[in-house]
């Protein structure tokens, strides 16, 4: 008998010993982000972060940093790198669980080909190096052309302008005397 109300004991002791009553449920603060659309694309090296946050006093920090909140509105700039980024946003206040959200944005690095026609050669291969571009020249007009003084201008590109290309593409600038 006594064996058995040892283990009874020990039995008791184990699942009732120690045990605290468990809170209530903490209520959430509540995250809603508005910029930027996740899986968005940019080409600028930085992007707007914006929401809104209750309670209106809550802390958020955006990509590690703190963000500023004003009346239950929070904003923040975030820089980006090159390709893929996710930016983590989280908010915090006293008496609440946190809330934690993530949005992922891709920096586009593709270089528009700029509008060259009508501008003279040098000013256009100035250009394009100025933009990380490479440049190809394929030059119209008779060998007389060539032998006679004046400037030579831009007739055409390919890609044409306003494509977007990869940095260090080539850009063929199609030149001649009088396009």
């Amino acid at each position: 008998m006594r064996p058995l109300a040892l283990t009874l004991a020990a039995g008791l002791a184990l699942c009732a010993c120690g045990e605290a009553p468990r809170p209530a449920a903490e209520p959430r603060v509540q995250l809603k982000l508005e910029l930027p659309d996740d899986g968005g694309s940019v080409r600028a090296d930085h992007v707007a972060v914006r929401g809104t946050v209750t309670p209106a006093d809550a802390a958020v920090q955006v990509a590690g940093e703190a963000a500023d909140v004003e009346r239950g509105e929070f904003s923040a700039e975030v820089g980006l790198e090159p390709g893929g980024n996710v930016i983590d946003i989280t908010a915090t206040a006293p008496g609440r669980r946190p809330a934690t959200d993530a949005v992922r944005v891709l920096r586009d690095m593709r270089v528009e080909v700029p509008d060259l026609v009508g501008s003279e050669r040098d000013a256009a291969v100035a250009r394009l190096r100025e933009l990380g571009l490479e440049f190809t020249e394929e030059r119209g007009g008779s060998w007389l052309d060539r032998l006679l003084p004046g400037a030579i201008e831009v007739c055409a590109t390919r890609p044409p302008a306003g494509n977007l290309v990869q940095p260090r593409s080539a850009v063929t600038v199609q030149t001649q005397r009088d396009c």
